[in-house]
């Protein structure tokens, strides 16, 4: 999932997938947060059959860490003419990346969740996922080099009640007929220059966020406190 490195927060993070769940978080002691988790209670230990956490590191900025879930399955079988039902043990992997204001999640939702449940009871903390209401979406989309899509939802229109945009948009006044028309945009997606480069960023109002990479690349944790702090939470 991670592997250290020497320069910004010292993780750099590697992913099938380039969608990543964010979540607010306020606990600033890390290194406590990392022995709980490094406990051998509170590893992944398939032999015992006992959910956990894996692959742990830690870095001067934050914590990448992996969460095994245990889950058990039901499927019937035919047997002699019967049927019967036997249970057998699938395991999901998720992943977390823990700033002291930020987790970022990727992976499998149920054991992302069961590992937002332990660090949970531990720094009596809930991470909340992050909510970015539509002024906040259009200010996002202004600093766009150009947007490729944006979807409305729940128009007040006569006759159109959800409306996507695709293409290429250069300014938010070529949508302006459209948007004046609802204030739930749902998603927005385009071009931005980070200090990570030139990247394709999709934001959703849930706090889903979309970052493009090659396939086997691997992201900057930084890249990800630069959206939080300087496109989703900047005034």
């Amino acid at each position: 999932m991670s592997q250290t490195r020497s320069e910004g927060s010292g993780l750099a993070i590697t992913s099938k997938s380039n969608s990543f769940q964010f979540y607010e978080f306020n606990y600033p002691d890390l290194k406590m947060l990392s022995k709980y988790i490094e406990a051998r209670e509170h590893q992944c230990s398939l032999e015992d059959e006992r959910p956990g956490f894996l692959n742990m590191f830690l870095a001067t900025g934050g914590i990448a860490v992996s969460f095994r879930e245990i889950l058990v399955k039901e499927i019937d079988v035919l047997n002699e003419g019967r049927v019967q039902t036997e249970k057998y043990n699938i395991v999901e992997e998720g992943h977390l990346v823990i700033f002291d204001d930020l987790i970022i999640s990727f992976g499998n939702n149920v054991a992302v969740k069961s590992a937002m449940s332990m660090i949970m009871k531990f720094t009596k903390v809930d991470p909340k996922p992050v909510f970015i209401n539509p002024e906040r979406i259009f200010k996002i989309s202004d600093q766009m080099a150009f947007i490729q899509t944006m979807d409305f939802d729940k128009m007040e229109h006569p006759t159109i009640k959800k409306l996507r945009f695709d293409g290429k948009i250069e300014s938010l006044a070529d949508i302006a007929p459209f948007h004046s028309y609802t204030s739930n945009i749902k998603s927005v997606k385009g071009v931005i220059t980070t200090p990570y480069g030139i990247r394709t960023v999709k934001l959703s109002s849930t706090g889903k966020v979309s970052v493009s990479k090659k396939k086997e690349e691997e992201l900057d944790s930084d890249i990800f406190r630069w959206i939080f702090k300087n496109l989703i939470k900047a005034k």
